[in-house]
């Protein structure tokens, strides 16, 4: 009698589908002999291991590697100098922007300082498509990771149009949570309502090559210093908001100042 045929047997006993069985002989206290059954050699006990643990195995193996990959992504990724998110409402604008974002990383990289020291220069540009006419469930995503973002404050310059930005705000009111940029470029054109840069027609748009696409509703603010998340204001949103304000003067004065070879 073969293993699998023992097993078969000792299934249909304890499932109470046969009293006793000709294949398993009983002592004389009528309990079959454990001997008899046991489950012997290496591949058998591997079989049997397999059999009853078979998806506790599959989950753990899953989520193991599920952990592994997310620890080396944090451990391994390269965090940049600054970084910039852009989203909209609008579908149209919304892609178009995730089309830019190696355009505006590359144009806002020449006016930002090598600030981690690493002998390059790094913007990470996020793009979240925030428009409710999309699958729902990448809309929540898209949701989800800006208000994450938002509350983290690693970003501190956003692209956007302005109904979103306003939304993003909830009870916030512009004054305590956007620079009032008027103030410190009170001769710009580009800027409207204390707050807002206007993209289209500014030379930001002209070096990313974004003139005649550009939305008129887009427009550039720099988040507030103090205007806390999460966890508070941090030392980390602070220096984020320094490095934001350099850029963004460098960006408005035209003063490039990394080279091409040294962009990332």
């Amino acid at each position: 009698m073969s293993y699998n045929d023992d097993k078969r047997e000792l299934l249909k006993l304890k499932q109470g589908l046969i009293e006793k069985s000709d294949l398993i002989p009983e002592n004389e206290g009528g309990v079959a002999d454990k001997a008899h059954y046991e489950v012997k050699g290496f591949k058998n006990k591997l079989s049997n291991f397999m059999y009853h643990y078979k998806w506790a195995l599959v989950f753990g193996v899953f989520f193991t590697a599920l952990i592994a990959f997310l620890v080396i992504t944090t451990v391994m990724r390269d965090m940049g100098d600054i970084r910039i998110l852009t989203f909209s409402g609008n579908s149209d604008t919304a892609t178009a922007l995730s089309f830019k974002k190696d355009d505006f990383s590359f144009v806002f990289a020449q006016y930002t300082e090598d600030f981690d020291n690493n002998k390059y220069v790094h913007v990470e540009v996020f793009d979240m498509n925030l428009s409710e006419t999309q699958d729902y469930n990448y809309y929540y995503t898209n949701q989800t990771k800006l208000f994450s973002e938002v509350s983290l404050g690693e970003a501190q310059i956003y692209i956007a149009d302005k109904d979103i930005l306003q939304a993003v705000l909830g009870e916030q009111k512009p004054e305590n949570a956007f620079e009032d940029l008027s103030a410190l470029y009170p001769d710009d054109k580009q800027i409207v309502d204390k707050y807002y840069y206007k993209v289209k027609g500014s030379k930001f748009a002209e070096a990313a090559m974004y003139v005649e696409t550009c939305p008129d509703d887009l427009y550039m603010v720099i988040r507030k210093e103090g205007f806390d998340g999460m966890n508070g204001y941090t030392d980390k949103m602070a220096e984020q908001h320094r490095r934001a304000l350099i850029v963004f003067d460098n960006m408005i004065k035209d003063n490039k100042i990394t080279e091409i070879d040294k962009i990332k």
